[in-house]
């Protein structure tokens, strides 16, 4: 199965290539009928068949006599023929709605082109709609993959950068911009394919964040074996946070709060050599970013994170950090 740019060539080939031949057709027997009927130059035919088929009204070049002008009406009305082979190719190009899809397609080729550290969605289920619309609510962009058309409408009407496409296919991840992705969420309903796009993209990137979705405890070794960073059960998380909100209310509506408020953000952040955080005492942070509150951390050799860290603890270039606070502290805290 071809690219979506080389099946719109492909259609557009097929679609003109019958007027094209009429049109080129036409004039070479324009050109050769006036050098052999008429004794003509090269020269002189390719200009007299240029105006004739044309239209534009000049004088002939030399006089015709009754031969001459007989072959101008012919060469006359098989131009009108081609004219009318490429109006109908035309039109229905544009009826058929491929014109648009070729051009949409080229619109979000180039915004796709023009994202940087976004993360690419594949698969747009009910998961991978959650995913994409918590993306969107972040501010944080985002590419969709899916093999199903009719998901291509609702994407263009959100307005949401899309490919409508094989993921597990490595081209089709390259055009999401997966060199440039943030991460990769594998949300689609088969674990086989999960496996797959996670194969894939990872033969592309080995540092690239993937997290996949897995329908069984069977699936999630499989996934990390396939390169996977985490692997989500959804139907897992969604009883443990129905068990949570049944035993601790108030701790669920905390984390909605930060999740709704505007100028609120629980984020991620990596120590990073000569920034604000490095050879920083966990305690002084809230002094010196106000509001700002370290909830975990992570060493640079350490794979498990610390909750509820030692204020004494002093921060390194490559831990990671747990933060809760406004957006604007923890962006000084990233730099």
């Amino acid at each position: 199965m071809g690219t979506p740019e080389t099946t719109s060539l492909s259609i557009f080939i097929r679609r003109f290539r019958l007027p094209a031949a009429l049109i080129v057709g036409v004039g070479l027997v324009g050109v050769v009928g006036y050098m052999v009927l008429l004794g003509w130059s090269f020269r002189d035919s390719a200009f007299m068949t240029i105006i004739t088929l044309s239209t534009v009204g000049y004088r002939e070049v030399k006089p015709l006599g009754p031969g001459g002008q007989a072959f101008t009406a012919l060469v006359i009305v098989l131009g009108l023929i081609s004219v009318f082979a490429l109006l109908a190719a035309t039109t229905e190009l544009i009826a058929s709605g491929e014109l648009e899809r070729t051009l949409r397609r080229s619109r979000v080729k180039r915004e796709i082109g023009g994202l940087y550290d976004h993360f690419v969605v594949c698969g747009y289920g009910r998961v991978g709609r959650a995913a994409t619309d918590e993306f969107r609510k972040q501010g944080l962009p985002v590419v969709v993959i899916d093999t199903k058309p009719e998901v291509g409408q609702e994407l263009e009407d959100a307005r949401i950068p899309h490919l409508i496409a094989d993921a597990t296919r490595e081209a089709t991840l390259v055009r999401a911009g997966i060199a440039r992705a943030r991460g990769l969420v594998c949300a689609v309903d088969s674990v086989a394919l999960n496996v797959y796009i996670t194969l894939s993209a990872r033969a592309v990137r080995d540092d690239l964040t993937i997290v996949a979705r897995a329908t069984d405890l069977e699936s999630i070794d499989r996934l990390y074996r396939a390169g996977a960073n985490r692997v989500i059960q959804p139907y897992a998380v969604s009883g443990r946070m129905l068990a949570a909100v049944s035993v601790r209310p108030a701790v669920i509506d905390f984390l909605d709060l930060v999740s709704i408020t505007p100028d609120l953000r629980l984020e991620e952040l990596e120590v990073t050599a000569g920034g604000a955080l490095e050879a920083m005492p966990i305690g002084d942070v809230s002094a010196r970013f106000r509001g700002v509150t370290i909830l975990a951390v992570r060493s640079g050799a350490s794979t498990m994170m610390r909750a509820a860290p030692d204020p004494e603890i002093v921060l390194q270039a490559g831990d990671v950090v747990v933060a809760l606070g406004p957006i604007t502290a923890l962006g000084d805290l990233a730099q």
